[in-house]
Formats: C-alpha cells, structure tokens, sequence
C-alpha cells in the first residue's frame, strides 16, 4: 500500500506541552506547562469531539496561580487550547467560557476549573424569513362602564417563510440560509445535490434545516474543533492526515474492538496526542486493524506526565 506518511521524522510522539491562551479586553494572557523551564504552572483535563451535530463542552483545571490571575478567567471569554508531544504541538480546542468553578484544592495545591464550548452552539439560532413581510387582522375590543361593546382593527405585522421555486438545489438553500443566519460552513461537500422539484418552504430553525437536508443528501452536519462542516464519510481526503501508526511510531497500546453491531466494526485506539487527530481525521493503523481509519469521537487527555489520544475510530 503505498501512503504519504507525515509521522515525524527522528523525533519524538512523546511529552506533555500544554498551553492555554486567554483573550481578555486588556490583552491576551499565556499559561503554559512548560514555560519558563520548570516553572510552567501545572494543567489538566480533557478536550472532547465527535460527529454528533453538536459543539462538544469541556473542561479545563490550571493550578496555583496568583489570585489576580484567577480572577481574569470570566464567563464568555474566548480560550485556545494547544498540547502535544515535545515535537508535535498545535490547536486541540478553541472557544467561550461558559462557566468558571470557584477556587479549590488539593492537598497543598489550589486550583480553578474552567468550562468552555468549542465553537459556537447554533441551534438556537432565531429562524430567518422572507425580506417581504406580510400583514394580519389584529381585532381588539372593551366594554365601556355603560355596558358598550367597542371594536377596532390594526394591522399587525406578520412574517412570512422563505420560499424556494421549483428545482431549487440543496446546495442553494444551504448557502442562503448560512448567509442570511450568519452560520459559516467551513466545508460545504454533497453526495447528491438534491433537487426538490416542488420548491422548498424553510420551517425550523436554520441549523435544523441545515442538519435536515443534508440527511436528503446522504450527507452530515457535524463541528469540527469549532467549525460547522458538511460532508459524508466515503470523502476521506478532505480530513487525510497520512500518518501511518504503530506500537513504535505513535500508538499508546494495540487497538480493540469496541462494538461490531454496526455496518462497520469501531475499534478504540489510544494514540500519543497529536493535533492532527480530531473526529473525521483518517489515518493508518498497522496493528491489528491494518487499513484506514476515519475517527468518530475523541478524546485528548492534558496530563503533565504524558498527553495521549483515545479515540473511536470506523
């Protein structure tokens, strides 16, 4: 099997480079585990992914910093998560805080806990309608003190559904209502461009839309890190990451079967950490498996002794 294999050369899988970035109105302050040497402040948890449609929650604990670095971290604050190997060190997670846990300890250590959602959650997004409002009858009455019965009408303003022709493509209403809901796909990839030849009428939520006719396309909503991709599983170039994995080069342990009720058996696969595996990454496994893989769900566990990967892979 000939493969473009992009595993390091003469270096190193192992180690545990953590960093954390926090962007605040006076500036953008850096924590990391490694710097300056043996001064790093210490850093754990664990960054979630998987092809479910939604954005994933995690969670994030620094230790023993001064109180008025503690009280920098604020809900809605953006963070970016960076780990891996002393070699192999890039972007694992990205988003808003959502919750900042008050400060606890652990022994002699204190620590404060930080929840964050990488990417943004859409599907609350407010529906979008047609620019060409229409108007309803609104009619209102009161009684007087006489007993009178009084009646009157105003015009209300009323919303009206955007309608597509006959013969309009999926692809079509998937760019529009990304634009006019402010949704930004990073990768917009169809198996079929499905006409609908009796026109389409949008009804749900934009995001619910968007997750329902890429289902008529044999295609996918999910979040990538905090990107909204559209695709389908047999496009595996767009997330090809050419490594090739074994017990020597890059994985923890021997890959399992993890479940065989589905048209493909999932096999659980714990890889150093590395920033180019992430839900849809693909990759070679030697061992056992002996084919492409393509991931479902990860996750990357921020240790000070050794970052690694677990992930569930088709």
């Amino acid at each position: 099997m000939s493969l473009k294999i992009t595993n390091p050369n003469k270096k190193t899988w192992y180690g545990a480079k953590i960093e954390l970035d926090l962007f605040t109105k006076s500036g953008t302050y850096r924590f990391t585990n490694f710097h300056p040497k043996g001064y790093g402040v210490q850093i754990t948890g664990e960054i979630n992914g998987g092809d479910g449609g939604s954005p994933a929650t995690n969670t994030i604990s620094i230790y023993n910093l001064s109180k008025a670095h503690e009280n920098l971290f604020k809900d809605k604050l953006h963070v970016v998560v960076k780990a891996g190997g002393y070699d192999l060190f890039g972007i694992v997670g990205a988003g808003n805080i959502t919750k900042v846990a008050p400060v606890a300890r652990d022994g002699e250590d204190r620590f404060i806990s930080i929840t964050f959602v990488a990417g943004k959650d859409y599907s609350k997004t407010k529906n979008i309608y047609s620019a060409y409002s229409g108007t309803t009858q609104v009619k209102h009455s009161y009684k007087t003190s006489k007993g009178q019965t009084i009646t009157w009408t105003t015009s209300k303003k009323k919303n009206i559904n955007i309608r597509f022709k006959k013969g309009v493509k999926a692809k079509t209403i998937i760019e529009r209502i990304s634009r006019e809901a402010d949704i930004p796909v990073a990768v917009l990839h169809l198996k079929k461009n499905k006409v609908y030849k009796h026109g389409y009428t949008l009804s749900k939520r934009p995001l619910a839309e968007m997750k329902a006719i890429a289902k008529d396309c044999d295609s996918r909503l999910w979040y990538r890190m905090d990107d909204v991709i559209i695709d389908y599983e047999e496009k595996p170039k767009t997330w090809d990451t050419h490594l090739y994995l074994t017990l020597k080069d890059g994985l923890v342990n021997m890959p399992t079967i993890s479940d065989e009720s589905g048209k493909k058996t999932a096999w659980t696969v714990v890889t150093y950490l590395n920033p180019m595996v992430a839900n849809g990454s693909v990759f070679y496994v030697a061992e056992n498996i002996k084919s492409l893989v393509r991931v479902k769900n990860y996750t990357h566990s921020l240790d000070d002794m050794q970052t690694t990967c677990e992930v569930e892979a088709v």
